[in-house]
């Protein structure tokens, strides 16, 4: 048996090897015999089929399995159990090259950790999202307890902007502009709700119980998906309301406070302080997400890090389960799964990296999680719970999956308060952060358009269209794309 590695890149190998003949026949022999032992053909006893005529009708497909099982032995043995090389994700075999009875001729490739050091970020800066809580936002949170608390009366007045209608839907045919027979829905809904199509709500205000207006909806819209692109076509109604009701607000007093609680607050001014707390902890968990979504972005942007394809191949595969779960286990018959993974492979190579800087940064700093650190978590847990610290902790020693996930956000949190520890954090308003990310937004737009022009100048350059203007087109137009930093917002790994 002869063995090589070879260096196909930065971080991927290609294992070859080649077996004699020789060195597989016994092995192939006794696989031959133990299939003519359970064969059964016309003609001849159980067990009795000619070894030359199982050797005709399953010994290549017999062979080729032998070959590959052999093939990931050696690879094992020499590869991974040598430890040489620090493998990520799973092999692949790129090469079978056996006839029955020959030699066996295959090559591995596999993925190895990028070597790389961690960029200086002195001068790098991000930003801090700050925002104080107003009395105005304090009094809105309380209103919609008050709405969520109302009752819903019946009134027979006009439709107010806020108020809830109950309709009768009645499909319209739009050739003939009559009714489609068996085509009547109901609904129900706030004439505020923005999750119902405005031109469905809009035409309602102003109107009482009994009538009817007629309004066109986008078959998009009609469908719950108003993100989904541009809409096909459009579907006529004829919305005809059957009732209006409007909220009975509750009174805001002591009384209503504690029944609102259960006890847990029981006085005006206390439930005003707990909201204001609630939004204050929104805020700075808001504001702390989308620092580490920059810090993130810009180290995956500094460290342009060569990734293997076995790792790449991990993460296509967990996006995959995840759209099984979003769609309810199966992916449906005619799904582009191919187009789908080929969508998210710059994903996979972003989350990539991410992982690797994040290891490295653990190396460098030393993290880890302690004892003391998981027991402070559920102290913290317990303070809110009907659990003591110590119970907690012995509920995820048992359940050590949970103990896992635990250490990995315990580690999370280590990661990006070093991190936090080396960027230049720049403390900004909601109002100048809104402004900046519109900016960004509108930049990233037309660096999108300028590239979409770059692409169809390429595209007559190939069909022969004016092949020298063009030329100059894409020179020009692809020099700012060049220049566009690549988007790294992924989140950062909790599983891997």
């Amino acid at each position: 048996m002869q063995t090589e590695i070879k260096q196909i890149s930065d971080v991927e190998y290609e294992f070859d090897v080649t077996i004699p003949a020789e060195e597989l026949a016994e092995e192939l022999n006794k696989a031959l015999r133990a299939q003519r032992s359970r064969a059964t053909m016309r003609g001849f006893r159980p067990g009795k089929v000619p070894l030359s005529l199982v050797k005709k009708l399953h010994g290549q497909e017999i062979g080729e399995t032998l070959a590959a099982e052999r093939v990931q032995k050696v690879y094992e043995s020499e590869v991974l159990e040598k430890g040489a090389y620090e493998v990520l994700g799973q092999p692949v075999l790129t090469r079978l090259d056996y006839e029955l009875e020959g030699d066996l001729h295959a090559a591995v490739r596999f993925g190895v950790r990028p070597t790389f050091e961690l960029e200086d970020l002195s001068g790098e800066q991000v930003t801090r999202l700050v925002h104080e809580v107003t009395d105005e936002e304090v009094e809105r949170e309380i209103e919609r307890l008050l709405e969520k608390e109302a009752d819903l009366v019946p009134v027979d007045e006009p439709a107010g902007p806020e108020d809830y209608v109950e309709v009768e839907m009645q499909t319209i045919d739009e050739a003939s502009g009559t009714p489609i027979i068996g085509q009547k829905t109901e609904r129900a809904f706030f004439l505020n709700d923005e999750e119902t199509p405005e031109a469905l709500r809009k035409p309602l205000v102003g109107k009482k119980a009994g009538e009817t207006v007629r309004v066109t909806l986008a078959h998009d819209h009609d469908h719950g998906d108003a993100g989904s692109g541009a809409p096909h076509h459009t579907h006529t109604y004829d919305v005809t309301i059957r009732e209006v009701k409007r909220r009975e607000m509750p009174e805001l007093d002591d009384e209503f406070v504690k029944e609102l609680t259960e006890g847990r607050i029981e006085r005006v001014e206390d439930l005003r302080a707990d909201i204001r707390k609630h939004l204050e902890e929104m805020w700075e968990k808001r504001g702390r997400e989308l620092m580490e979504g920059e810090m993130v972005e810009r180290l995956v942007e500094r460290h342009p890090i060569p990734v293997p394809e076995s790792v790449v191949g991990m993460y296509l595969e967990s996006f995959v389960d995840e759209l099984k779960q979003y769609v309810g286990g199966e992916i449906p018959e005619g799904f582009d799964l191919s187009g789908y993974l080929q969508s998210r492979k710059p994903d996979a190579v972003r989350q990539a990296r991410w992982m690797f800087i994040r290891d490295k940064l653990i190396e460098q700093e030393g993290l880890a999680v302690t004892d003391e650190d998981r027991m402070a978590h559920f102290e913290e847990m317990a303070a809110e719970a009907e659990f003591s610290a110590d119970d907690l902790r012995q509920y995820y020693q048992v359940n050590r999956t949970l103990m896992d996930q635990l250490d990995q956000r315990l580690l999370n949190e280590k990661v990006f308060k070093a991190l936090e520890a080396k960027f230049e954090v720049v403390e900004k308003d909601l109002e100048t952060y809104e402004a900046e990310m519109k900016a960004r937004e509108e930049e990233a737009q037309r660096l999108a358009e300028e590239a979409q022009q770059a692409s169809e100048a390429e595209f007559e350059i190939i069909e022969g269209e004016e092949p020298e203007a063009a030329g100059a087109e894409v020179t020009e137009a692809a020099a700012p794309e060049a220049a566009a930093p690549e988007a790294g917002k992924d989140e950062a790994r909790e599983q891997a």
